[in-house]
Parts: C-alpha cells; sequence; structure tokens
C-alpha cells in the first residue's frame, strides 16, 4: 500500500502525486518551499513543511492494482 499526496514541483509548477512510502527526508527549504530526498533522488515541492504533514496525516492508504 501507498500513501500518495499531491504536490507542485517548484521549478516547472506541475502537479504530482508522490508516494510518501520513498521519502528518507524531508527539510524545510527558504521561505515556503521543501526539499523532498527518497531512495532515488531530490525533488523540490512548493509546499511547506505542515502542509506536507497534513496532508500525510489525512491520507488514506491506496491499494496498488496490478493487472494480469
Amino acid at each position: 500500500m501507498a500513501h500518495l499526496i499531491e504536490l507542485t514541483d517548484s521549478n516547472t509548477l506541475e502537479k504530482m502525486l508522490f508516494n510518501l512510502d520513498t521519502v528518507v527526508s524531508i527539510e524545510r527549504t527558504s521561505g515556503s518551499n521543501t526539499v523532498i530526498t527518497t531512495r532515488w533522488g531530490r525533488t523540490n515541492v512548493k509546499e511547506s513543511l505542515d502542509n506536507i504533514k497534513s496532508q500525510a496525516a489525512s491520507s488514506p492508504q491506496a491499494e496498488a492494482v496490478v493487472p494480469f
């Protein structure tokens, strides 16, 4: 199961679904932007750390359905 939340890329302003299960660390940057480090790299998002925490707390787990 995955914890998915919607975040906004701070460079392209594109919305993305982010899987919180892959997160290694989340750090505040200047302003309200946040850097998320995952197993595969870093992503800069527009949302604040408080906003991410709020979304994570209210996000239901989603089951991945794999077609055969």
